[in-house]
């Protein structure tokens, strides 16, 4: 198991050290055993796995990050079962990485742990997808933070559901701004067959290229960790596109994007999950990606007073990264789990799975969740805003 240390990571700690940190007040987001008792109120324990290092580093720190800040709000609201007795939520965080197995094994040890009432889900699908079969295998509630790839019907189940936009859903709307606003007729791809959520957006611009009148005209594929993309870069520009789709997480994607403007290739440029709006994508290309069009489940820069209040917050406690939609999302699974629980009035499992099937809420950012499990754990009511960059984190909406 791979669970974040206290000392890299001030807001989680491994179980195994639990005990002993509680007793000494460690962490904002625990609370010493022996007062709890003596207060009479319990502890709802979740487990955040989240890939909080490697290449889809960025959505995962961003996503624990929100889900702290929700977790800081739920426990202000307070939660009482049907007997009355009051209850506190408190959060770890284990870093699955980008190895799906690793996703697996952690998924397994929360599970495993009778203690743990349910674990939201990874922003990566790597690990998002690799979880949902386990969960109905262990009827073990899972609400997801991010990730977009398709999942196979046959694997959904009302154990695991996902509160964002998905590829299926927010390409699509991205790709008929896009192409209505260029005439696009040629569109090159260029994707991560490793990860399954940057493959998902690679074939939902094939499926969507008869109804949108355009051609596919390269279709090149990369791993993840690939340094050198001259071969792939030379087969698109050898195709005479008018657009280029770029489905990498952002550790790679900032690698791609810029062998794409050294190489010459100078055209409208689309990629999914809001990675363009992110600084860190700005900053490790230079601004390269000006221009460049993605999505967001929400308008960062013309907030609700709600969202505004959160946004001041993050900024306010976290320094490593700047919040981006993944950070809403982190926020909303968690707050979503809590609606469940309410919902259910019990810590039991099954009867928290019940209740996120059919949960129909909006969270405090504004988000509207809308579960209809069978036939999948996707939102049904997820919103999208088409975004095309103009600056370090700053775009302008796309009407």
């Amino acid at each position: 198991m791979s669970v974040l240390s206290n000392k890299s990571n001030p807001h989680a700690i491994s179980r195994r050290r639990f005990t002993q940190a509680a007793a000494l007040g460690a962490g904002s987001v625990l609370f010493a055993p022996a007062i709890l008792r003596a207060q009479g109120t319990g502890v709802i324990k979740i487990t955040n796995v989240q890939g909080v290092t490697g290449p889809s580093a960025a959505y995962g720190i961003r996503a624990r990050d929100g889900g702290l800040l929700a977790l800081d709000d739920i426990n202000k609201l307070g939660f009482k079962d049907a007997s009355g007795k009051s209850y506190t939520f408190e959060m770890t965080t284990a870093d699955m990485a980008n190895d799906p197995r690793q996703a697996v094994t952690l998924f397994r040890q929360a599970a495993g742990d009778p203690s743990v009432t349910a674990v939201i889900g990874p922003a990566n699908s790597v690990g998002f997808i690799a979880m949902v079969p386990v969960a109905a295998q262990l009827k073990m509630p899972m609400v997801d933070a991010g990730s977009g790839a398709p999942v196979k019907d046959k694997e959904w189940s009302p154990y695991a559901c996902r509160v964002n936009p998905v590829s299926s859903t927010a390409i699509p709307v991205v790709l008929k701004k896009v192409v209505a606003k260029h005439g696009l007729k040629r569109i090159a791809v260029i994707y991560d067959q490793t990860q399954d959520a940057q493959a998902g957006d690679a074939e939902v611009v094939k499926t969507m290229a008869a109804s949108l009148g355009y051609t596919v005209v390269a279709f090149e594929a990369f791993r993840t960790g690939d340094q050198d993309f001259s071969a792939q870069l030379s087969k698109i520009r050898s195709t005479k596109p008018d657009g280029i789709y770029i489905a990498a997480t952002t550790g790679d994607g900032v690698k791609v994007t810029s062998q794409v403007i050294e190489a010459g290739i100078k055209l409208p440029m689309m990629t999914g999950f809001g990675s363009f709006q992110d600084p860190v994508y700005w900053d490790g290309t230079k601004g390269d990606i000006k221009g460049g069009y993605t999505f967001l489940a929400q308008d960062l820069q013309a907030p609700t007073p709600e969202l505004k209040s959160f946004l001041d917050r993050y900024k306010a406690r976290f320094t490593q990264y700047e919040a981006t939609s993944f950070s809403t999302y982190g926020y909303d699974a968690v707050y979503t789990l809590y609606e469940a629980i309410k919902k259910a009035g019990s810590l039991e499992r099954d009867k928290i799975a019940a209740a996120l099937a059919s949960l129909k809420i909006t969270t405090p950012l504004g988000t509207t969740v809308t579960f209809n499990n069978p036939p999948d754990g996707n939102n049904n009511s997820p919103s999208v805003v088409v975004i095309q960059v103009n600056g370090r984190g700053t775009y302008e909406v796309v009407a």
